[in-house]
């Protein structure tokens, strides 16, 4: 029983979030993908319209007119490693790749 539980446990915590590293589209979830010009890959939904993203993340519009959902942070140690919180671009902070 305590097995079961454990691996539910695990199972639950391996979804793949907005901003998670990847290597491939099918690592991030149903429709979403893996833009992998991004450091360590970056899970995400392109295009993507105001309040449009999952939960936890912002659509941004970048200089080149694209648009991801990339995820929300309130402070740099919210973002994985390479990352930053980036509270200068669009309405809200959100993680960005460090320069």
């Amino acid at each position: 029983m305590r097995y079961l539980l454990l691996l539910g446990l695990i199972a639950c915590g391996c979804s793949p979030e907005i901003g998670d590293d990847c290597l491939n589209d099918s690592e991030c979830g149903s429709g979403r993908i893996c833009d992998r010009a991004s450091k360590g890959g970056y899970c995400t939904v392109t295009p993507c319209v105001e309040d449009g993203c999952p939960g936890g993340s912002i659509c941004v519009v970048f200089e080149n007119d694209l648009e991801y959902c990339m995820a929300k942070c309130t402070k740099s140690s919210d973002c994985r490693g390479g990352y930053y919180c980036d509270k200068e671009t669009a309405s809200k902070p959100f993680c960005r790749e460090k320069p």
